[in-house]
């Protein structure tokens, strides 16, 4: 039997102030109507017990961690988990910043209406192309509210504040390693965040985790700009993160990327496997719906289970419901 904790969100404000916040009961439905998923992912024997140590992604403010944080919380209280959400604020804690980049965007008054041709003979890339220059030409703002900024302030942020971002989230796994007294620790990074958890990880062979989970993650893309110093791009011989790695994607998620053809091996082990799951909300909206997915949370208190010694293979990752793959002698 597990135990039902009561859970408290604490979390300190931009003016240093600690905030405690009870939080609601859980809704009746996990899922919308809509949602779906392309995999069925088979569920942990037992109710994981820990820690889940979440690392959140770019541009977070305090109010946006506990916001979070309380969606998180709610899911594992639902299901009777007795495991504690640890979320520090590593951004503002950290140099990371993003700008008032608005300035920096063309604007031109209140748009008009942009007309839509006629689909009776279906519409071709170029057409879609140029009704999205129509739409965005006088509309940049939203476009790169819903992209751009926080893709280049993923990349390029990241890589100029990586020691400091690096410094805060060691010392906060650390103290939730020690807090959790021998039970497991499950790192989960959102987006920016899962850069930051596997940049950390392939740099620190003896973090004390067992797993790790990246969800709505640029992570794979960013290896693939060579931008993640501790995991260096090598197509013919991928590097590995010490620990087994899931990576769950949304493919009505821009910005989320496939890890697993990317670091794929040959001696049948599966270091990273991907989860496709599937919100049936539109972008922008559909990165942030990750939380009231029931088989992300399968997926996660599966990872609750696995141990660094003793790897996953890609059967084993196939018979619980994981993308995984073999790849090709070289």
């Amino acid at each position: 039997m597990f135990r039902v904790v009561t859970i408290r969100a604490m979390v300190t404000t931009a003016g240093g102030r600690s905030r405690s916040a009870r939080i609601a009961p859980p809704p009746t439905a996990a899922t919308s109507p809509t949602a779906r998923t392309e995999s069925t992912v088979r569920t942990a024997p037992t109710a994981p017990s820990g820690i889940l140590f979440f690392v959140h992604g770019a541009n977070e403010t305090s109010e946006g961690v506990v916001e979070n944080l309380a969606r998180i919380e709610d899911q594992v209280r639902v299901r009777g988990w007795d495991v504690q959400v640890v979320a520090p604020e590593w951004r503002r804690h950290s140099g990371l910043r993003l700008g008032n980049w608005r300035k920096a965007v063309y604007r031109r008054g209140r748009p008009g209406r942009v007309p839509i041709p006629s689909l009776r003979a279906g519409v071709g890339k170029a057409a879609i192309l140029r009704m999205a220059t129509d739409y965005y030409e006088n509309r940049r703002e939203s476009l790169f509210d819903a992209l751009g900024a926080q893709l280049l302030a993923d990349v390029i942020g990241y890589q100029l504040h990586r020691e400091s971002i690096q410094d805060v989230l060691k010392k906060e796994l650390r103290q939730a390693a020690a807090a959790a007294q021998g039970r497991t620790v499950l790192p989960v990074g959102l987006s920016l965040g899962g850069i930051a958890l596997v940049d950390l990880l392939a740099a620190w062979p003896d973090a004390p985790v067992q797993a790790c989970v990246t969800v709505g993650s640029q992570a794979p893309l960013v290896y693939t700009f060579d931008a993640i110093p501790s995991l260096p791009y090598d197509e013919a011989d991928p590097p590995h993160l010490p620990v087994p790695w899931l990576n769950v994607y949304d493919t009505r998620d821009f910005l989320s990327f496939l890890a697993e053809p990317l670091f794929r091996r040959s001696d049948g082990l599966a270091s990273v496997v991907d989860l496709r799951v599937h919100s049936g909300k539109d972008f922008p909206r559909s990165h942030s719906a990750y939380w009231e997915l029931a088989p992300v949370w399968d997926a996660i208190a599966t990872a609750f289970t696995w141990r660094r010694t003793e790897p996953l293979t890609v059967k084993a990752a196939r018979d619980l419901g994981f993308e995984a793959r073999r790849a090709s002698a070289r």
